[in-house]
């Protein structure tokens, strides 16, 4: 379908559908309302759309299941669809990129916002549409077969592929299948947007396949692998052959290894993570089953087990690999759902821990601040990492009462710290969903006024992607914080945009240099210029600067001699609870460093 300045938008809003018409048609298409949102469906069966805006403020889990359940008719439709959202419910963003948003828009926003976001929803349905026509006007053209974004085989392709090997009676084999996990990749969807989001996918596609093919190339002609997207941060493996666990298993490793190095797309670096699951076919294997029915009912059932297998891995550490195994205690995937309600009940009790980690003023050679870490140790899954935490709240929405928790009981701590420990200043993580909170700055004044501590010895850290998301609200809000005497950082810099010039427009009191940059100091020549620079310049801008990262005296030595004003990470000292940090501060001495 061309693309039209009078292409018709169907809009699904029970409650605010004149004024998105009405921004609709300020942007030159033509609007078409549904109000009712159990009829979107056959309303745009009815209507030959391509583009959809699901309108889900004030009405949250009413507008995300509307949205997945036409998120795979506009999908086939090649369109997009646009999901606005309230700002209380900014943490949504990627619960609706999940129910099938191609773009999401939170409120407050203009028609000129509103317009941009659509046009772009157009483009991208347009591109779609046209990568669509050129594969059937190619000879060996399989639209249905191949993810138009990447390239590789759909998700049904690779049931449809395991199908057919599972279901060979002759002499059969092992078929396995690997589930590779994307993390962080919600996160930069959100802070840079779908096109660089799409751009990342496409690069971690590519970089899988060179391990699929590296691979193949010592294989067997009896092996068999096939590489696959099955949604939108999640790709598979089949593996079939004369192969054993261990073989597969070393394969997985190899493909989450994969993320180990950062994506360059354009100018921004971008830090993914990967984890894995692993299921099979085999009889002989654990978790496997002979009784699922048909061979698709078989093939689904494996690739259902590996997700299984994969969602266990979520609740390590990144890099993490599982092999399914059954489990009468539940479903794996049950399992992992259920921490929703687990973490809505360790908020409520106190149970989330804090640890703190010191950070050592160069000069004076004396530990000056702590930032503030969250961990959380499940009562049957151990210790679960930061990420997993985050995540869980994210999906539960309940980011912001986390946040909230956190920098309640991490101020409350500060203020009740004595000797040594109340001349500490405190640093506290804050998040894009934190900045998008109306009442954030109501709830930390709050628990300043009720804890007593002093404005001057609190800094909120805060990362270029959270700045991105919202920058007009996210600086207003930070300079009035600044005027009260609370200290603002970017921190992770060296890790996004990295943007020098953002170092003089932004509300800030210090830059924390990322570890990639810390590692710069003692690396190349080129590296260490490009790292020097960057101190020097905020050295001239008023800034004070904080080396994370700092790993051995090497580390220490280049960040003291590039001018940094201070160092954290584990040469200094690991993350710790209060007892632990007051037996520390009372003991410090430069010669306890950790080697």
């Amino acid at each position: 379908m061309a693309s039209s300045a009078a292409e018709p938008v169907l809009i699904v809003s029970p409650r605010y559908a004149d004024e998105v018409a009405s921004a609709v048609v300020s942007s030159g298409m033509v609007a078409r309302i549904e109000r009712r949102p159990d009829n979107a469906g056959d309303r745009l069966a009815s209507e030959p759309v391509r583009l959809v805006v699901v309108d889900a403020r004030g009405a949250l889990a009413q507008g995300l299941v509307v949205a997945r359940d036409i998120g795979k008719a506009v999908e086939l439709r090649r369109g997009a669809m646009l999901v606005l959202l309230s700002r209380t419910d900014a943490s949504a963003t990627r619960a609706a990129h999940d129910a099938g948003a191609t773009a999401v828009l939170v409120s407050p926003f203009g028609n000129d916002s509103f317009g941009s976001a659509l046009r772009l929803a157009q483009r991208n349905a347009q591109r779609l549409s046209d990568a669509a026509a050129a594969l059937l006007e190619a000879p060996d053209a399989e639209v249905v077969r191949h993810d138009l974004l990447t390239g590789l085989a759909t998700g049904d392709q690779l049931q449809l592929w395991l199908a057919m090997l599972v279901g060979l009676t002759e002499r059969p084999q092992p078929v396995f299948v690997i589930v590779i996990g994307v993390g962080r990749f919600a996160q930069i969807n959100a802070a840079y947007g779908r096109e660089v989001a799409d751009r990342v996918l496409s690069s971690v596609a590519q970089r899988l396949s060179h391990i699929v093919d590296a691979r193949n190339h010592g294989a067997t002609a009896a092996e068999a692998r096939l590489l696959a997207r099955l949604a939108a941060a999640e790709f598979a493996v089949g593996v079939a052959g004369p192969i054993v666990l261990g073989d597969v298993t070393r394969l997985a490793n190899a493909l989450v290894e994969a993320f180990d190095a950062p994506f360059m797309i354009g100018s921004h670096v971008i830090h993914l993570s990967g984890r894995a699951g692993i299921a099979s076919h085999d009889v002989s294997m654990p978790g496997s089953s002979d009784d699922a029915g048909t061979a698709e009912d078989e093939a689904a059932a494996v690739i259902r087990r590996a997700s299984a297998a994969l969602a266990s891995a979520r609740t390590g550490d990144a890099g993490s690999v599982e092999v399914f195994q059954a489990d009468p205690a539940g479903d794996p995937l049950t399992r992992l759902a259920d921490l929703e309600s687990d973490l809505h009940r360790a908020i409520d009790a106190g149970d989330i821990r804090l640890l703190f980690q010191p950070q050592l003023a160069l000069m004076g050679e004396r530990i000056s601040g702590v930032e503030a870490l969250v961990r959380w140790q499940h009562p049957e899954l151990g210790r679960l990492p930061a990420e997993t935490l985050l995540e869980t709240a994210a999906s539960a929405e309940l980011a912001i009462k986390l946040g909230r928790h956190i920098r309640s009981r991490a101020i409350a701590a500060a203020a009740g710290w004595t000797g040594s420990l109340g001349r500490l200043k405190l640093s506290l993580n804050v998040t894009a969903a934190d900045l998008a909170d109306p009442g954030f700055a109501a709830a930390l004044e709050a628990a300043l006024a009720e804890s007593g501590l002093q404005r001057n010895r609190l800094m909120l850290e805060v990362t270029e992607g959270a700045l991105i998301e919202d920058m007009h609200g996210a600086v207003r809000l930070l300079e009035g914080l600044r005027v009260s005497g609370i200290k603002v950082a970017l921190d992770d810099f060296g890790t996004g945009y990295s943007s020098l010039a953002w170092m003089a427009r932004l509300p800030i009191d210090v830059i924390k240099l990322d570890r990639s940059f810390t590692l710069g100091l003692s690396a190349s020549e080129r590296e260490r210029v490009v790292v020097e620079t960057v101190i020097t310049l905020s050295k001239r801008l008023g800034l004070m600067v904080i080396a994370e990262g700092v790993e051995d005296d090497a580390q220490l030595n280049a960040a003291r001699s590039a001018g940094c004003d201070a160092v954290q990470g584990y040469h200094v000292a690991l993350p710790m609870n209060e007892t632990e940090l007051a037996d520390f501060c009372s003991n410090w001495s430069p010669d306890a460093l950790l080697v």
